[in-house]
């Protein structure tokens, strides 16, 4: 019997938790752990909001965010809020370039600047000694990172390999012993830049493999946008080819992260390249946590309440932090419907000679129609939330009560 007991106010206990994330819950998004709105500190790093950057193979992504609640509801400025995040170093997809710094920022992955490799000789370097500027924060920016891949791709003169943001790398032509290969690289389908990579000569070095465009961005200069590294090339009878097996590109559009930059109601108080780190507190921007509030604090993190009338010392207000995702293509579905408009239509057309019972029958139809509309039984379900829950655990209850009485 105790067993049944234990096992009976556990699965209430995971009840009673459905209800409270279905209450304060949302679609299209990704939640912070609930809090409650007293006096304290909470700390959230990436193990503990999923919305903060965080890639789990390397254990990279050093985001986090301390909230300190006073006078019962209050996060005062400028300390009731702060943000950090600091820099680490990756590896590129394609290891012979060596590392570079990448940082978490606003729950997204940014490049932060090119490592020098500290062992001679330094060919993973080629990136860091191919930009003229090589840290992106000692001007106070960040960029995305748009592609690291290492996987094989061929392309030849008459199909340009495709980049990100409009760009790409196009074969012009291949000398006749297929050691070096002519590339030209379009942005918007307008030539920016030309080069000659050798990857099929012998004993070619990094420089020779690599095709490499260098672009100023605000005020950093010559830094690295793209790199595409060369396998192999060919010349062949009717069109020439090559083999890649290394590409990098982040974007040209910086992200400004100089100091008093605002981001709602967050705004950037340090930057420092030396440490790498970034961060930002809620200067002038008072928050009061009320009931039923959602509060926009930093480009796609926000703040919920939960729209709780019982708040007491006993039961104080909830609250979480999330990140609003945007789902592309979810409004594509609308019309779907219009394709089902002719099939209607089809009737009509083929029972031309029985007038009488075509101008019926449609309207039968439309009457028909009409009253699935004005059952709402879906609306009702989807109000409580958690509904499906309590056949689950009524379900639990029934199948332990049956084993310890069959053990008994």
């Amino acid at each position: 019997m105790k067993r049944l007991t234990t096992i009976t106010l556990t699965a209430l206990m995971l009840f009673a938790s459905v209800m409270a994330v279905s209450a304060v819950g949302d679609d299209n998004e990704i939640q912070g752990p609930t809090a409650t709105v007293v006096n304290a500190t909470y700390i959230w790093g990436p193990q503990d909001f999923a919305g903060f950057y965080y890639d789990i193979d390397d254990d990279l992504g050093d985001e986090s965010i301390t909230m300190t609640i006073t006078d019962d509801d209050v996060l005062d400025e400028p300390g009731g809020i702060l943000y950090r995040t600091t820099a680490q170093k990756d590896d590129f997809d394609f290891d012979e370039w060596g590392e570079y710094y990448t940082i978490g920022f606003l729950a997204e992955e940014y490049f932060a600047g090119y490592i020098e490799a500290d062992a001679d000789p330094k060919e993973n370097s080629y990136l860091f000694d191919e930009s003229t500027d090589e840290n992106l924060m000692v001007d106070e920016q960040l960029s995305k990172i748009l592609t690291d891949d290492d996987d094989e791709y061929t392309f030849t003169t008459g199909t340009p390999l495709k980049l990100a943001e409009g760009y790409e790398l196009s074969i012009k032509a291949i000398d006749l012993e297929g050691d070096k290969v002519y590339v030209e690289l379009y942005k918007d389908g307008k030539s920016v830049d030309s080069a000659v990579v050798e990857p099929s000569t012998e004993n070619p070095m990094m420089e020779d493999k690599t095709y490499t465009y260098t672009k100023d961005m605000g005020d950093t200069e010559d830094i690295v946008v793209v790199a595409v590294h060369f396998k192999n090339a060919f010349r062949g009878a009717e069109q020439d080819l090559a083999t890649v097996d290394g590409i990098w590109q982040i974007s040209d559009a910086p992200t400004d992260v100089e100091e008093d930059t605002e981001y709602d109601k967050m705004t950037i108080q340090n930057v420092n390249s030396d440490e790498m780190s970034i961060e930002m507190d809620n200067e002038d921007n008072k928050i009061t946590l009320n009931k039923n509030k959602d509060i926009s604090l930093m480009e796609n993190i926000r703040i919920k309440t939960a729209d709780q009338d019982d708040i007491t010392t006993e039961n104080p207000l909830r609250f979480y932090i999330y990140e609003e995702l945007v789902i592309e293509g979810e409004e594509e579905v609308a019309p779907e419907p219009v394709v089902s408009e002719p099939v209607v239509e089809e009737p009509v057309v083929e029972e031309p000679a029985e007038e009488e019972a075509v101008v019926e029958e449609p309207a039968e139809e439309e009457a028909v129609a009409e009253e699935p509309a004005e059952e709402e039984p879906a609306e009702e379900k989807n109000g409580i939330p958690g509904f499906e829950a309590v056949f689950a655990i009524t379900g639990l209850l029934a199948v332990s009560y049956l084993v310890l009485r069959r053990r008994d």
